[in-house]
């Protein structure tokens, strides 16, 4: 989810940013202007890249939305935001270069590498 830093300036010293069901974990908290992709990978190879602007703002106790489909025995592995510079992972021994992966729409299946 897409949260704005001004929801986390506040008196107390301890601030909920999110609300998690049971089993969920938090892949990545970045700091980000807008203009980035970013990239979702999964466990069973499946990579995914979309803009930045295809996650709506939320406040800070919000739930999240779904940013890709996995399917039933799989599950996110890592996520990355991408700027300019090239971003190379390694994934089953075989390098993949985020950067340059297609751009697709936010909650899809992705693609097999």
């Amino acid at each position: 989810k897409l949260v704005d830093g001004a929801e986390f300036q506040v008196a107390k010293r301890t601030v909920a940013a999110s609300k998690l069901s049971e089993n969920d974990e938090l892949l990545l908290v970045s700091k980000v202007s807008g203009t980035e992709h970013v990239v979702l990978q999964s466990e069973g190879g499946y990579f995914l890249r979309f803009p930045l602007s295809e996650i709506p703002a939320k406040k800070k106790t919000a739930i999240g939305v779904r940013g890709m489909k996995l399917g039933d025995k799989d599950s996110l592995q890592a996520a990355y935001v991408l700027t300019d510079s090239d971003v190379v992972v390694t994934y089953k021994e075989r390098q993949v270069h985020i950067n340059r992966l297609q751009i697709s729409k936010r909650d899809n299946k992705g693609v097999k590498r």
